[in-house]
């Protein structure tokens, strides 16, 4: 069973000086136990992505479309608002990029975990040694899981950072608390955006170590938004690389670091340092990303690529299924895989 499955999800945000297309129209499919990484340049759509995913944007002034959404099984694409604060921390949760902004600075970080196993975890019984059910203090029974938890991300202390507030915390510490916030009630599915951007190069290693054990241990499917294809070359089980809304190359990540087909995704590796790299400079992709208003006609890519042709110029590519599931958006791609050779 898919832990996700999306259709065909469009975001448009109406302005004053325009339409901002987010998101045009793109597919996500996840399973159970799967890393999936959404990764590309900021400003490509991917945070926007997990927001609608999660039925968090606004609207309006955001418009969101989409065919299909479907959580292990579960049709969410219709549930009010009401009901999917049911579905959010149980079947579904996030971890966000700030965690000084997602956490609240007037409550304990354990008050805060506390309130997600109050809301969807059950803990007024517990089942008695003969099969008999057992009243319990649910708070004492909240307290517990939530240290618990926060033991199970590497916080020491436990006892002693429940009671912290969230500036009394280092930032790596804060991110760990909302990790431990996404796992406590077992989703089926996590959402992680750019979790370790904030972070230094050490402690965003230890982040995502305990991300990926987690992940592993209770079969969580997962997926990663990041700009950074370092992060996920040993996180990710297949990768989705998106550029200005559009999904542009679909692939495992295997296949994608070893044969990359769209020249966004060719340029995206070579900036990537490398310590037997002999090249002795960065690749660069030339220019930067077009305004989400003023969009170029033709292939979005095409101003920045060296390959461009006049087609590619005057014609958006279609989204091409290959073997293995593999899906490529470019008119070009197999003559620059020969030219390659």
């Amino acid at each position: 069973m898919k832990a996700l499955e999306v259709k065909n999800l469009k975001v448009v945000f109406p302005t004053e000086e325009g339409i901002v297309r987010a998101v045009e129209g793109i597919d996500i499919e996840i399973e159970q136990g799967q890393c999936a990484a959404i990764v590309g340049e900021s400003g490509c759509g991917k945070s926007v992505t997990s927001l609608a995913v999660m039925k968090l944007l606004s609207t309006p002034p955001a418009i969101v479309r989409m065919d299909k959404l479907e959580m292990n099984g579960m049709d969410i694409l219709h549930l009010t608002d009401k009901q999917m604060q049911q579905v959010r921390g149980k079947d579904v949760s996030m971890v966000f990029q700030d965690a000084l902004t997602a956490l609240n600075p007037v409550m304990t970080v354990g008050k805060q975990i506390d309130e997600i196993f109050l809301a969807h975890g059950k803990l007024n019984f517990l089942d008695g040694q003969e099969g008999q059910k057992k009243h319990i203090n649910v708070r004492k029974e909240a307290k517990r899981r939530t240290i618990e938890a926060l033991k199970l991300v590497g916080i020491s202390d436990a006892e002693l950072r429940y009671k912290a507030y969230p500036h009394q915390l280092s930032g790596g510490m804060r991110q760990r608390v909302l990790i431990a916030m996404a796992f406590a009630c077992n989703p089926h599915l996590i959402i992680a955006d750019e979790p370790t951007t904030a972070l230094d190069v050490t402690i965003q290693a230890q982040v995502l170590d305990i991300l990926k054990d987690l992940q592993k241990k209770q079969n969580t499917a997962l997926m990663l938004i990041t700009h950074d294809l370092s992060i996920v070359m040993n996180m990710a089980d297949v990768i989705y690389v998106m550029y200005c809304g559009k999904i542009v190359e679909k692939a495992n990540t295997r296949e994608l670091f070893m044969k990359p087909l769209h020249p966004y995704t060719m340029g995206l590796l070579g900036s990537i340092a490398r310590l037997d790299d002999k090249r002795g400079k960065f690749v660069q992709i030339p220019s930067s990303l077009p305004s989400p208003m003023r969009k170029p006609a033709g292939c979005y890519f095409h101003p920045r690529c060296t390959y461009a042709t006049d087609r590619c110029r005057q014609e958006m590519p279609h989204l091409e299924e290959l073997e293995n599931g593999r899906c490529i958006r470019c008119w070009n791609y197999q003559e620059i895989q020969n030219a390659g050779k």
